[in-house]
């Protein structure tokens, strides 16, 4: 009896210590988020909606005098989005070990985890590429107040805009071939296909899945993104409609 008593407490614990364990402590200087609950939200498996409108509560606090505190445990790493209300945030990968989040009027970081370090360290070089962007649109919007035409324009800025269109798109298609195998690759994946209202099957998303693993293939989301863009274009092409026109 004492024997199987002691077999079953360390199957227990054998089986907690599979589950990781993590803490993300948060420091903000936002006013507007003082008082306010902050949510920790996952997409449920298979989902391809809008985000927003997906989403489960996996864990929930409270900003107290800028500060907020998530904790709780995790089978594996996952990424997860922090929501207020119905606002978007920003991404984390919940992973083993003491996280820190810092948001402010700089933007929004995590710092304590290899994989938000790299998730971190791709959205500083997006970030940089869309202030070229900026200044490119700026620069555009005076020279058309200044009475330029749309040749002139395209002869000053077009160049540099395409080449700043292309760095993005490179940077984020190799991010989530490099990623493949890890929360990030499938994570990102999601991001870059909510942007679209309909699951679509762009030069981009087509490059990625066609050099994809079979690992990243058959995360749940991949799978059913993929299997509704290609279903719309059969559609597209039979009936030479496209179905996201009549919703």
């Amino acid at each position: 009896m004492v024997y199987r008593l002691i077999l079953i407490l360390s199957t227990l614990l054998l089986l907690t210590s599979c589950a990781e364990q993590y803490h993300i402590a948060g420091n903000s200087n936002l006013a507007c988020l003082d008082g306010r609950m902050l949510y920790l939200r996952t997409s449920p498996e298979g989902v391809t909606q809008k985000l927003e409108a997906s989403t489960v509560c996996i864990d929930s606090c409270e900003v107290v005098h800028g500060r907020f505190n998530f904790a709780g445990d995790v089978d594996s790493a996952m990424m997860v989005m922090m929501f207020t209300q119905s606002q978007c945030v920003m991404p984390i990968v919940i992973e083993n070990g003491n996280l820190n989040i810092q948001v402010d009027n700089a933007g929004q970081r995590v710092t304590g985890g290899p994989l938000n370090e790299k998730l971190y360290t791709f959205f500083r070089k997006q970030h940089r590429i869309e202030n070229e962007m900026w200044e490119v649109q700026q620069r555009t919007i005076q020279m058309m107040r200044e009475g330029h035409s749309p040749e002139y324009i395209h002869r000053k800025v077009g160049k540099k805009a395409d080449k700043l269109r292309r760095a993005s798109e490179e940077l984020e298609t190799n991010f989530v071939m490099q990623n493949y195998d890890n929360v990030l690759g499938p994570g990102f994946f999601m991001l870059l296909c909510n942007q679209y209202p309909t699951p679509v099957m762009t030069k981009q998303i087509e490059r990625i899945v066609s050099n994809a693993t079979p690992q990243f293939m058959t995360n749940p989301f991949v799978r059913q993104y993929v299997r509704q863009a290609r279903h719309r274009e059969q559609l597209v092409k039979q009936t030479g409609a496209d179905p996201a026109q009549s919703l």
